[in-house]
């Protein structure tokens, strides 16, 4: 097996057989899986790879006829090159898994792209353009869409609760107000206490224990 990271090659051992992609093919083309012929078919196996880490991951098999005929085809060098160029073409860079298995009694390979579904990184883009997959069909992801995932992701990791405190501790904390925040919590149910009885002081022991990972 080899690995397409941030569109470099890298190898790695798996263990994915000839058999357990028999069974997948035999299934047909679905919202997870795409089969194509030969790797001339590249650019449309990147844009339903950008579909896949837009939705719920999935796999592109290459050496496969449309009537479902594992024909395998010839991996050289510039097989290799041709394929690390194009994934070069995402954006953000993606991690996307690239296994060449050798048929029985021939020189021909299948090639599987194994794309997975990651949310703290998408939405992705292939020269430029998103991507979506519904049920089996590949197809451009509506601009509004598009944008609205990005402000999402731009959201999740620009959060105020996701950054460091830098030169702050827990001295410079306001008591009151962290205790005043907590009644509300517990008043309008988004906080709840663990134990029959438990008081204030004890439920904010347990929240410090668990926020300083001291158990």
């Amino acid at each position: 097996m080899q690995q397409v990271f941030r569109g470099e090659i890298v190898s790695l051992r798996g263990t994915m057989t000839l058999a357990e992609i028999k069974r997948l093919i035999t299934k047909g083309e679905s919202e997870t899986l795409e089969l194509k012929k030969s790797t001339g078919q590249i650019k449309r196996a990147a844009e339903t790879l950008c579909a896949f880490l837009n939705g719920k991951g999935g796999r592109v098999i290459v050496g496969v006829t449309p009537d479902r005929k594992i024909t395998g085809q010839q991996v050289s060098d510039k097989t290799q090159q041709d394929i690390a160029a194009i994934f070069r073409r995402f954006e953000p860079p993606a991690a996307i898994e690239t296994i060449y298995l050798s048929l029985p009694d021939s020189e021909r390979k299948l090639i599987v792209f194994e794309a997975k579904f990651d949310q703290s990184v998408y939405p992705f883009s292939f020269d430029g353009r998103p991507y979506q997959r519904l049920g089996s069909t590949t197809s451009i992801m509506p601009q509004e869409r598009y944008q609205q995932l990005l402000i999402a992701r731009m959201h999740d990791r620009h959060r105020w609760e996701n950054m460091t405190a830098v030169d702050e501790n827990i001295s410079g904390l306001d008591q009151e107000e962290i205790l005043r925040t907590v009644r509300i919590g517990i008043s309008t149910g988004r906080l709840y206490r663990n134990r029959p009885g438990q008081t204030l002081e004890m439920f904010l022991t347990v929240l410090a224990s668990v926020l300083m990972a001291k158990f």
